[in-house]
């Protein structure tokens, strides 16, 4: 009876084992080993709503603000400030700038 459960227990294994890596690649799941300038940023429990998009973004300084459509944790804002309009990579569940480029002088 021993000798059956072996075989059974090592298939099971391999089956958890493949599904548990297969989702790590797929989903994010995993380690963080601190390597990544994004792994010390918190996440907020719930992401900011487009209100509070806009809001944190004039509170950078920038008026006349236009939001993208958002990619996952991502949207692209196009705004104006010192005369000149951006277009800003925001992450807004970490509410944080990730780059901002500038596009050309405001009219």
């Amino acid at each position: 009876m021993k000798a059956i459960w072996v075989p059974i227990m090592a298939l099971a294994m391999g089956v958890a084992l493949s599904g548990t890596a297969s989702a790590q690649g797929s989903f994010g799941f995993g380690f963080r080993f601190g390597d990544q300038l994004t792994d010390f940023y918190p996440q907020r429990a719930l992401c900011l709503t487009d209100r509070q998009i806009r809001e944190a973004i004039a509170r950078r300084g920038y008026t006349d603000i236009a939001l993208n459509v958002p990619n996952e944790r991502r949207i692209q804002v196009r705004a104006v400030r010192d005369g000149w309009v951006y277009l800003i990579d925001f992450d807004f569940c970490a509410d944080r700038v990730r780059g901002v480029k500038a596009l050309r002088p405001a009219r």
